[in-house]
């Protein structure tokens, strides 16, 4: 007899208007216990910070473009 176990991931992505506070969020957000962040680019060509933790992504932050 065989188990299967199926795990889905979800990834948070928060969108900020002004790039210090995104930058601020995900500094806070990469000194949880287990967690760094990196820079990244995401899909859409966008710059963000990627929180990672067990060396999976768990979170992003972005900026949007804003009038």
């Amino acid at each position: 007899m065989a188990k299967l176990f199926c795990s889905f991931a979800t990834v948070v992505t928060y969108y900020f208007r002004n790039p210090e506070e995104a930058l601020k969020r995900a500094k806070a957000a990469g000194k949880k216990p287990g967690c760094w962040y990196g820079g990244i680019t995401l899909r859409s060509g966008k710059k963000g910070w990627a929180i990672y933790k067990d060396g999976k992504i768990v979170e992003q932050y972005a900026v949007m473009k804003g009038k």
